[in-house]
């Protein structure tokens, strides 16, 4: 996997990227702040991306499973009827934030839809984004229908 970052977790990146997504909101707007994340997931994170649209999701699946243990989040992740379920328990980023005292807002989780939703765009993949509290969520990729594409 091309995004396995070692060394030592500064989990103050998630505060930096809270603060930059209130910032950019505040400033611009949500289009702006989807543009920003999809040239993330599109441009950055292009081995992700170039992988979904081949076909193929195990770059982004590895992509979540490396960063979730890496953190210590509590998560699952389920394959069952053409479809994987990431259900997210306990978010280490929001864990992070909230420990500090910073509370968790709804826009914190807009870094995870605006990237699974660029991540989508383009692929013959949908992936949905259920944000089920502060720390939890429930991620479902699934190949789009006929119909859909």
């Amino acid at each position: 996997m091309r995004y396995a970052a070692t060394g030592e977790v500064h989990k103050d990146f998630h505060l930096a990227t809270d603060t930059t997504i209130r910032y950019v909101l505040k400033k611009y707007d949500r289009n702006f702040l989807a543009e920003l994340f999809r040239r993330t997931a599109q441009k950055v994170y292009v081995d992700i991306y170039d992988h979904l649209k081949g076909g193929d999701p195990s770059e982004l699946l590895g992509h979540w499973k490396f960063f979730l243990e890496r953190e210590g989040g509590d998560f699952t992740i389920e394959e069952e009827a053409g479809a994987v379920r990431l259900y997210v328990k306990d978010c280490p980023a929001a864990r992070h934030l909230a420990e500090g005292g910073r509370p968790v807002s709804p826009e914190f989780h807009l870094q995870t839809i605006l990237m699974n939703n660029a991540w989508a765009e383009g692929t013959p993949f949908e992936i949905s984004t259920e944000v089920k509290g502060e720390r939890e969520c429930l991620i479902t990729l699934r190949r789009k229908t006929d119909a859909a594409k």
